[in-house]
């Protein structure tokens, strides 16, 4: 039987599996981390009404990637709606306003304004908004995109936004039951076809043509399915290198996100008249962005640091990310801190760069990269074939359907590339 490896087991490698294994062709998946998923990381707790995530957490719009799997599945997904507050200068109040004023900034981006290349910072500072509707636009570019608004290009943001507006990207859906139900359904594999290896980081991939060897395990064809991060390490080493991959990938941003999902005894920010509330945005904290589990019900706030407010959290303690999201929250919500810790019933800290298994986020493009991810998408000698939402070239790259993509894409690359049923 024709084999493949496919190594790395969250959504990305999973996806290719799921699609080579349909047809028959015997994959050996190779998963560093004892579980299965990658950057999605579905928490249960005796303590907690409901799942929690720890990593990715909403299905952004109606992409068929995801909600194909949904629908199969016959998942309960909902939207997650409410009131927005923010928090600035010790004031709380609604700003509901916040997507019609993105708007506007999202149309000049897709209006062509975006050649040559530049920075978000640089787009915005000519933009046609006001003062605070910038301010605004550029938390949440950094913030949504886990980036640097000087660094990240508007070409990549235009891009990905007319891919969010084509797929209703700017409703977050939840999936109650955990999206580890998306993970189960990808990798519900017969046994006899696929095997699953976790625990089994590699170190060094050996290939040639038609050849492919990762530590104990070989095969005539590899999916490489690693996260930017390790990509950039040089923690997986390539024999022979892989000049221009290497190249590609250090053109490429790995983004930072640290979260930070605080259980309460009781709602009581609903006692201080927030009954309707979705998300809290607390300007200037260590956590800028808060979000309940709306629209189910929950005594639960999720904490969000992405892009430089993450960059200086990362790597630190756990307690003091701690520390710093309960101080934030306080801040925002104008409580004593003391107070707000007492309420709670149970806290999680997750830190991605501090993964060695992902070491970051997700990815974003830089100024004058544009091109980097088609060529980090790009088979070799129809044997390495590469995939992973930062090799997403249809504007999706940093989400879950992204990876998805990605997964099947590579898979149909083999099946056209390399595959020969005579021998499967």
């Amino acid at each position: 039987m024709q084999s493949v490896l496919v190594i790395g087991a969250g959504l990305a490698g999973l996806a290719a599996a799921r699609r080579l294994a349909d047809v028959g062709v015997h994959v050996t998946i190779l998963e560093a981390r004892d579980r299965v998923g990658g950057r999605v990381h579905t928490r249960r707790d005796s303590r907690l009404p409901i799942p929690v995530e720890l990593g990715a957490e909403f299905v952004h719009g109606t992409p068929k990637a995801i909600w194909n799997i949904i629908q199969r599945e016959n998942l309960f997904a909902g939207s997650l709606e409410g009131d927005n507050w923010c928090s600035e200068n010790h004031v709380l109040k609604k700003c509901n306003e916040f997507w019609k004023q993105w708007g506007k900034v999202a149309s000049e981006l897709k209006r062509g304004k975006t050649y040559p290349d530049r920075s978000f910072s640089e787009f915005i500072e000519t933009s046609g908004v006001d003062a605070a509707a910038k301010r605004s636009a550029t938390e949440f570019v950094e913030g949504f995109n886990a980036a640097r608004a000087d660094l990240i290009g508007v070409q990549f943001l235009a891009s990905a936004q007319e891919t969010s507006d084509r797929d209703s990207g700017d409703i977050p859906f939840r999936i109650f039951t955990g999206l580890d139900a998306i993970v189960h359904a990808l990798g519900r594999f017969d046994e006899s076809v696929v095997d699953i290896h976790l625990n089994t980081p590699v170190s060094e991939i050996e290939w040639r043509k038609g050849y492919v060897r990762a530590g104990n395990f070989e095969a005539r064809s590899a999916v490489i399915t690693l996260p930017l991060g390790v990509l950039q390490s040089g923690a997986v080493r390539f024999t022979p290198p892989l000049a221009e991959k290497d190249q590609a990938a250090r053109e490429l941003v790995m983004g930072h996100v640290v979260k930070v999902i605080l259980a309460f005894h009781t709602a009581f920010w609903e006692e201080r008249g927030l009954t309707n509330l979705s998300f809290i945005h607390a300007r200037g904290e260590s956590f800028p962005t808060w979000w309940t589990t709306r629209p189910v019900a929950t005594p639960i706030l999720v904490g969000w640091a992405g892009g430089p407010p993450a960059e200086w959290l990362s790597l630190k303690r756990p307690e003091l990310i701690l520390h710093e999201a309960i101080r934030s929250l306080a801040s925002a919500l104008k409580v004593d801190a003391h107070a707000l810790e007492r309420r709670i019933e149970a806290s999680f800290v997750a830190d991605w760069q501090a993964d060695p298994f992902s070491l970051g986020a997700y990815s974003y493009v830089p100024v004058g990269g544009i091109t980097a991810p088609v060529i980090l998408a790009e088979p070799i000698s129809d044997t390495l074939f590469f995939a992973g939402e930062a090799t997403n070239t249809e504007g999706n790259a940093g989400t879950m359907h992204g990876a998805i993509q990605t997964g099947y894409r590579a898979a149909e690359e083999f099946l056209s590339l390399a595959w020969h049923p005579q021998a499967a």
